[in-house]
Formats: structure tokens, C-alpha cells, sequence
């Protein structure tokens, strides 16, 4: 039903769009020149074949529908000198962006803004500007870059920003720092998490076509969320435009590793290939939900009726090679009179066949020796994922206006999972398969009102109101356990992981109201704003978790080395065959909620023509509480693991522009990160047999970080910049990810006494024809990072982890990205070559002499070439060619190879048709 509903609104939007035919806009963007603010009340003349005149809005946005031709834009403001951009040229059904910024009258420095705008000319440029007069360390993508990337969604497309690298599963890593330094925000909201094992959203989340641009801010400042270390991602959905547009695209191919060997699926519901489980996995109707299903309690006749009310889908079938992926999206939206709208839906299903080799250790005698194996290891996995975004604007007058924002995800994952080999614990060779089937979904709305007032000194109020709704739902996992004989028949193992039907529930909701003040004021060669403000956060979770294993009472009625559908057939279930037991544990279910609340004030002064200073102090009151409780124990009590603190996070950015094209910036600020619920949480759940259990600590408390950075940035014109940062970073209680002593390969989490952060990041990106005029179709882009980090280990753990001086879980000492662009127009094409490395970096931290567990470096090359038919043409046409390497992941521990598998080179072929 969401899904029609989307559908429905979008296609409303699309049919109520209007626009004048043969007409072109100007639009655009004023800012402050030394402040960086935008600029509302300003006024905008475009002065050519035919005039017309504009007011920015409180975003400091513009919009002029003109007649084709070449125009001469003016801006006026009673506190600026007076701005023009020159040689506009407009042409019919297109944008020409003609953003600029303004001189305060007093300011000692004269901005150039006398440039050419072309409708060509576009979101790069527009994406540095706002980087130039930001008041933080930031690193920006545009839309146009996402669309000529060969990244499929917003964790893809972070892999090419100075200092990022993306993890497994879609977590993002910003200088060397995992996913724990990171938060995301959703069009200025906080959003939940899908993953009850991890405190931020993946990014694979969001599909590229959906986001307008993500910015990555890498220094603090007081407006911002007090979680902060790493970076702050914040994506914005895709904007309203100025004239209506609609565009629909398709894309297919193939991956080497899918599409050319053998893949295994399973039946499943109706709606998989959408990703929605149609309710055939769910807990049958007939079972108790609110009391354990085991002998003593219900009578061997009603286990039996539990039992067999349990689908028997236990094994995949077999296809002859995996399907080709399959990938839509349509955009359409529009402004008129004083409602815009804008609406995108996206959809793509993808399999992937991945074969891989998996080994723990022990400490034998010595030295480390292989504990377990899985030599034989594979998994075929299908994604779907669904995209929605449904926004709207109304200007209700030219000071004030309300804005409703719409956000849906939905993802899937199908997997069926096979692998054998000898496995340690049990002492044996086994064979273990696995079907899984798990459901992320994500939803955001939100409202928000912006309001000037020119008679209140141009002050400017902003309110927001988000609700935000994530959820992951994984119904029935299964799998079955046997053991190799020595005839080398494979017999069911009738142990505490064979069997077993697994449930597992998460709900994680936020509220977030915020409302800020700010007010510019002007004293000779002095200006800036003044901004106070407060926000809430107040979040809750509800997780729950069942386990069931069927049980076999008298092996010898049971043929079992039947095939698992036969052996756990119906008629098997019974009280001489196979009875059902629920192993429910006691911390399966818990509930959470953190609740923040905080008030910040900052000001923005501008000190003459050269001197930024951004600073202020926020405070934050957190209150983190999770019960968890046994559900086998009638009006049980829950346990309560509780956190709170109140934190002063003060912020200061300093900005020295050396010329109207270079700066630089100095900042330092003192933020922290909180343990998410499901740290301070005692629920566990092992992966893999064989692999880690993880375990929440209770007794865990929140990280202080101390950030210093200082950065110099060259804008060469256009979308051309070199910069230079260097960054340092001290954690008080840095919450890391430790294995326990015990028998099944337990970790958990605990504060460590401290550690240091620190590094370079270079980066440069540049058209080469500056170079040499014959190189013009050409440009290159490139960035570095360079990271040292250290953790101090307390006392205690000193006897239990193997390393007492290593760097952080998950810092890479170095990552680069590379790329080389090439466009010719008489040909109506362009190219880009990516290049991306990431070296190697610590996933697990090894104890008991056992050395620490690195995933080793990876390295991958990119491909993507665009073709239009003709200048005018609606038609694009676009090849991608991913991973060409085919990069080997590999893990090691002691020098011995502990994980390892590759994902295949992908190659697809896309068109994309323009109705307006």
C-alpha cells in the first residue's frame, strides 16, 4: 500500500506540473561574502531582451523565467555594494545556475563576481562555492557528480570523498574512524538505524537517484548534533526545480562471478522479487506469543501441532545461472505559482553469488593453529531495494514558507547459504544450510517552516518537525547441520544449532523538533549573525527475538540422511520423530529509548574583509535507558542498563581568506560519542557456527574527543580546487570492540583509557587544459589521506588482548582516490576512469596471544562512458564497468590467511529518456 501511495503521489505531481513553453531560468543562490550566509531580501535585475526582476527568499534562492538571449544579472542589497553577473545565457527548457556572493559595504576587500554563467556550468561549481564560504571543514557531492558516478547509492558514491572509505554491509569510515565517529542526517533530521548491532544507518540505504547532494563535515560547530568525531554525513533528497522535468531510466547486466556459474535460490513469498515478505515466514497464528513453547508446559500432542504449523522449506533449488540484475528509477517535479513539487521513485533487484574461504584460531603450543575452517563456503544472495521521495514547497509569501519532505527505503536481502569443513568446537567435518530472508525498511517525514522578518533587523526563524521510522525484520531463518561419516555420507547433527528456526523483530523510532533564531547585524567593517537555538531527540526501540529448534526424541524412526525437506517433513514431527523446543534466551527481548535534549548559541562574525570567526557552545542532556527482560519467566523484571550525562560541546572555526580565492581554516571543538543500545544491551547472537557471539556491556560509558584542524583551500575556478588539511584528534574512553576467554569465541565492548588520531589529506582536482590547450577534453581529480592512530589499554585488559599498543578498530593507515575525466562534445560524449585504494586496517582485535585480525588492503578501478545521440537529443545512453579488478578481500591473523573472497566485475548497460 505505501508503495501505490508513493506511486500515486508522484504521478499527481507530474500531471499538475506547469511551465511557460520557449522560456529559460536563471536561478541561483546570494551569499555573504565573508560570512557565507545566504542572503534573503536581496534584489535580483536581469537586465537584456527582456526585463524582469526577483527577491531571494530567506535561502537566499532566486528564480527569473526570461526569454531566450544573453542577460546581465544585478544584485542589490542596502548593506552590500552592488553584484553583476555577466554574459547569462539562456537558453529555451534550461537552467543556467547564476549563483554569487555580496560585500558587506564595509568590508576592505573587493570579491570578484563578474563571471560568465552558461547552463552547462552546473553543480560542481555550485557544490565548491558553498564550500568555499562554509563555516566548517566539509567535502561536498552534487547531483551531477552522483549521476556520472558509477555509484548506485549514497555509500558508493562516499568512497570518492577525501578520507571515506566504506566498510562491509554500507558503514562509512571518515578518517580512519569507524562507524561508531559517524552520525548521518536525513534533510536535517537525525535518522535511526536499521542494524540492532550497529548505532548508524548503512548508507546503501539510499539510492543515488533519490539525493540532490551529501555532505560530509568534517569539523564541528555548535548547531550541529554534539556526536561528532569522524564526520557528520548529511544527505539531502532531491531539490525542487525551477522548470517541470520528467526522466525515467533502466539498467542491466551482468557480474562475472553471478551470471556465469551455478546459483542456488529457494521459494519463497510472492513479493520477494520486490523485497516484502508476504507473510508465508512469519510465526505461525497458532503459536503462544507471549509463553515459551517447550515439554512440561504443552503436552506432546500440542508440540506437535506447533511443529507442523511450521512451513517445510528447509533447502534450496538449484537455477542454472543467476539472473541478470534490473534497475529503474523515474524523476519528475516542478514549480508553479507558489507550490513546488518533486517526487522520484527507484527499484532495482540484483543477485550476487559469493564463494569464499573462512578459518579461526586457537593458541596451540607455540603458535596459532587453524581451530576451524569452512573451505567451502558460499552464499547466493538476492537484493531488492526500493526507493520513494515525495516533497513539496509552498511559498505562502515571499518571507515565509512551509516545506513537507517524504522519505521511504525499503531493502531486502534473500540469501540461501552453504558451506562444510572442520569445525573445531564440534571436533568434526560438517556441512551446514541456511535460508535467510531479512527486511530493512526506513521512513522519514518531516514539516519545516522558514520565516524572515525584514522590520526584525532581516531576522529569520527556522522550525522542523521529523519523525523518522526504521525497522528490520528478519522472519524465519533456518538452518540445518551434518556431520561427515566415514563412508563420507553427510548424517543430521542433532546439536544446539541444527534445526533451527530463528525470528527477530526491531522498531527504532525518533522525534526530533528543532527551532532556531538568528539575526544578522552589521557595525562598519564588522558583520555576521547571531544564532541560538534548541532541538530534541527523543528516540525509542523495541527489539525482540524467538528461537526454535526441532529436536529429534528416537533417531532410529528417522532416516537421517534424508534431504532436510523430507527428514523435517510434517509427518516427521511428531513425539517418536522430531518434537519442537523454543530456546528463546532470556536477553531476546529488550526495550530502549534515548532521550537528548539540547540548546546551543553561536555567532558568525566577520572581522573586516578577511577575518571568519565561527564559534559557540552547545549543551546536551542525554538520558539512555534499555530493559531488557525474560520473556520465559512470568511478570518478570526487567533489567535496567542505564546512561546519562550533560555535556557542554563547545565549537570554534577560524577562516582567514588569503585572497578571494584561498583560504584557510583552523578549528577546534570537544564532542563525544554515547554507546548505542545494543552495546549496553547483554543480547547475543553468533553468525556464523564457529564464529564470534556478541555481547553487550552495561557498565559502558561515553566517549570525550578533542578535535583540532586546520585546512588551506585553493578555488581555481570552475569546479578546480587543491587543498591541503591536517587533523588531530584525543579520545577519553573510546569504546572499543574486544573478544572475551571463553569457549565460543565471545566479544564484547569496553572502554579503553584513550587514543590518538591524527593526519594529512590532500587533495586536487583540475581541468588540464590550463596545462596545455591540447589537453582541454581532459581532467584529473585525485585525493590522499594519511592517518596514525593509537589506543591506551587499561590495566586490566592488558592480560587478555594480544596487542598493548595498535591503532584504532577499523583505521586504515592510508586511503586515495584517482580519477580521470574526458568530454568531447562534437561527440556528444564523456568518460571517467575511478581508481580507489584502501590499505589495510583492523577488524577484530585479537586476544590470548592470538594476534589481531586485518582486513587487507583493496584496490578497485572503475568505468563509465555517457553517449547522447545529438546535441538536443532526449536520449542518453550509459555503460558501467565496476570493479574491473575483480579486488580480492582478504583477511589475515598471524600471518595466516583467515578470510578471503571475491565479488566479480560487474558490467551494465543503461539508457535514460528526457520528456522535457
Amino acid at each position: 500500500m505505501k508503495l501505490v501511495l508513493w506511486c500515486v503521489l508522484l504521478t499527481v505531481a507530474l500531471g499538475s506540473l506547469a511551465a511557460q513553453d520557449g522560456l529559460g531560468t536563471a536561478s541561483g543562490v546570494v551569499y555573504d561574502a565573508q560570512t557565507g550566509r545566504p542572503l534573503g531580501q536581496a534584489t535580483v535585475t536581469a537586465e537584456g531582451p527582456v526585463g524582469a526582476t526577483a527577491t531571494t527568499d530567506s535561502d537566499g534562492k532566486f528564480s527569473l523565467q526570461l526569454a531566450p538571449g544573453t542577460y546581465v544579472l544585478r544584485f542589490t542589497e542596502p548593506h552590500y555594494s552592488i553584484a553583476t553577473v555577466g554574459d547569462v545565457r539562456i537558453q529555451a527548457g534550461q537552467t543556467t545556475q547564476a549563483s554569487t556572493v555580496m560585500a558587506n559595504l564595509g568590508a576592505v576587500t573587493t570579491v570578484v563576481v563578474n563571471e560568465r554563467a552558461t547552463a552547462v556550468e552546473a553543480t560542481a561549481e555550485a557544490m565548491l562555492m558553498e564550500r568555499k564560504l562554509s563555516a566548517t571543514v566539509s567535502d561536498t557531492i552534487g547531483r551531477e557528480e552522483l549521476a556520472s558516478g558509477t555509484s548506485s547509492d549514497a555509500a558508493g558514491a562516499l568512497t570518492k570523498v577525501t578520507g571515506v572509505s566504506v566498510v562491509e554491509d554500507g558503514f562509512v569510515y571518515v578518517r580512519g574512524l569507524g562507524e561508531r565517529y559517524s552520525s548521518t542526517m536525513l534533510n536535517g533530521a537525525m535518522i535511526p538505524t536499521t542494524e540492532p548491532e550497529k548505532r548508524v544507518v548503512p548508507l546503501d540505504l539510499f539510492p543515488a537517484g533519490l539525493i540532490e547532494n551529501i555532505r560530509v563535515l568534517k569539523t564541528y560547530s555548535p548547531d550541529l548534533p554534539a556526536e561528532f568525531a569522524g564526520g557528520l554525513v548529511q544527505i539531502s533528497t532531491i531539490e525542487f526545480p525551477t522548470q517541470k522535468m520528467f526522466t525515467v531510466s533502466a539498467k542491466t547486466g551482468m557480474n562475472t562471478q553471478t551470471q556465469l556459474n551455478p546459483y542456488l535460490g529457494y521459494p519463497g513469498g510472492g513479493l520477494d522479487f520486490f523485497g516484502y515478505d508476504n507473510g508465508s515466514r512469519g510465526i505461525p497464528s497458532g503459536l503462544p506469543s507471549n509463553q515459551a513453547i517447550f515439554s512440561g508446559p504443552f503436552n506432546a500432542t500440542q508440540l506437535q501441532t506447533f511443529g507442523q504449523a511450521f512451513s517445510n522449506n528447509w533447502q534450496y533449488g538449484s537455477q542454472s545461472r543467476g539472473r541478470v540484475p534490473m534497475d529503474w528509477k523515474a524523476v519528475g517535479g516542478g514549480t508553479f505559482g507558489r507550490l513546488g513539487i518533486v517526487g522520484a521513485l527507484s527499484f532495482g533487484n540484483a543477485p550476487q553469488r559469493q564463494s569464499e574461504l573462512q578459518r579461526y584460531l586457537r593458541q596451540g603450543i607455540g603458535s596459532p593453529i587453524i581451530f576451524t575452517e569452512y573451505n567451502d563456503f558460499r552464499e547466493y544472495t538476492e537484493r531488492a531495494r526500493l526507493g520513494a521521495v515525495f516533497n513539496a514547497a509552498l511559498r505562502l509569501t515571499s518571507n515565509h514558507k512551509i516545506i513537507f519532505r517524504n522519505t521511504l527505503t525499503h531493502d531486502s536481502e534473500k540469501s540461501a547459504r552453504e558451506f562444510s569443513g572442520y569445525d573445531g568446537g564440534l571436533d568434526s567435518y560438517i556441512q551446514a544450510q541456511r535460508l535467510r530472508f531479512i527486511e530493512r525498511n526506513l521512513f522519514s517525514t518531516s514539516v519545516e517552516g522558514d520565516h524572515a522578518f525584514p522590520r526584525w533587523h532581516n531576522s529569520l526563524i527556522r522550525w522542523q518537525f521529523t519523525y523518522s521510522r526504521s525497522s528490520r525484520n528478519e522472519p524465519d531463518l533456518r538452518e540445518v547441520l551434518r556431520g561427515l561419516l566415514p563412508d563420507n555420507r553427510y548424517i543430521f547433527l542433532a546439536n544446539g544449532s541444527s534445526a533451527i528456526r530463528f525470528f527477530s523483530d526491531l522498531a527504532d523510532k525518533i522525534y526530533e523538533p528543532q527551532v532556531d533564531y538568528s539575526i544578522p547585524f552589521f557595525k562598519g567593517s564588522f558583520s555576521g549573525i547571531f544564532k541560538t537555538g534548541v532541538r530534541a531527540s527523543v528516540r525509542s526501540r523495541d527489539f525482540a527475538a524467538r528461537r526454535f529448534r526441532f529436536v529429534p526424541q528416537q533417531s532410529d524412526t528417522l532416516d537421517l540422511y534424508a534431504p532436510s525437506n523430507q527428514l523435517l517433513a510434517p509427518e516427521n514431527i511428531r513425539p517418536s520423530g522430531f518434537q519442537i523446543t523454543e530456546f528463546t534466551r532470556g536477553t531476546d527481548k529488550y526495550t530502549a529509548n534515548m532521550d537528548v535534549y539540547a540548546a546551543y548559541s553561536m555567532v558568525d562574525l566577520a572581522l573586516g574583509g578577511r577575518w571568519r570567526i565561527v564559534g559557540g557552545l552547545r549543551y546536551e542532556y542525554a538520558d539512555i535507558k534499555v530493559n531488557t527482560v525474560d520473556n520465559r519467566i512470568p511478570n518478570a523484571i526487567p533489567q535496567e542498563a542505564r546512561l546519562k550525562n550533560t555535556d557542554p560541546t563547545p565549537g570554534v572555526n577560524a577562516i582567514y581568506a588569503l585572497t578571494s580565492r584561498q583560504n584557510i581554516r583552523v578549528s577546534y571543538s570537544r564532542t563525544l560519542s554515547r554507546p548505542d543500545f545494543r552495546e549496553l544491551s547483554p543480547f547475543d547472537f553468533a553468525n556464523v557456527l564457529g564464529g564470534f557471539v556478541v555481547q553487550g556491556n552495561p557498565n559502558l560509558r561515553r566517549s570525550i574527543i578533542n578535535n583540532y584542524d586546520a585546512r588551506w583551500e585553493r578555488f581555481m575556478g570552475g569546479n578546480q580546487v587543491i587543498a591541503v588539511s591536517m587533523f588531530a584528534k584525543t579520545f577519553k574512553d573510546p569504546i572499543e570492540q574486544v573478544v572475551l576467554p571463553s569457549n565460543d569465541l565471545r566479544q564484547t565492548f569496553r572502554n579503553a583509557k584513550g587514543a590518538t588520531n591524527y593526519g594529512v589529506e590532500f587533495e586536487y582536482r583540475q581541468s588540464l587544459g590550463q596545462v596545455n590547450r591540447k589537453l582541454r577534453e581532459f581532467g584529473v581529480a585525485g585525493n590522499l589521506t594519511i592517518v596514525t592512530s593509537n589506543i591506551d589499554i587499561r590495566p586490566e585488559d592488558a592480560g587478555v588482548l594480544t596487542s598493548l599498543s595498535r591503532p584504532l578498530l577499523g583505521q586504515s593507515r592510508y586511503l586515495w582516490n584517482a580519477s580521470a575525466e574526458w568530454v568531447r562534445p562534437s561527440w556528444n560524449s564523456k568518460a571517467r576512469l575511478y581508481a580507489n585504494q584502501v590499505s589495510r586496517r583492523i577488524a577484530n582485535v585479537g586476544t590470548f596471544s592470538l594476534g589481531d585480525i586485518y582486513q587487507e588492503r583493496n584496490t578497485f578501478l572503475d568505468f563509465v562512458y555517457e553517449y547522447t545521440p545529438a546535441e538536443k537529443s532526449r536520449w542518453t545512453m550509459r555503460l558501467d564497468a565496476q570493479n574491473l579488478m575483480d579486488n580480492r578481500f582478504r583477511w589475515t591473523q598471524n600471518d595466516i590467511l583467515q578470510r578471503s573472497f571475491r565479488l566479480g566485475r560487474t558490467f551494465s548497460v543503461g539508457v535514460t529518456y528526457r520528456f522535457f
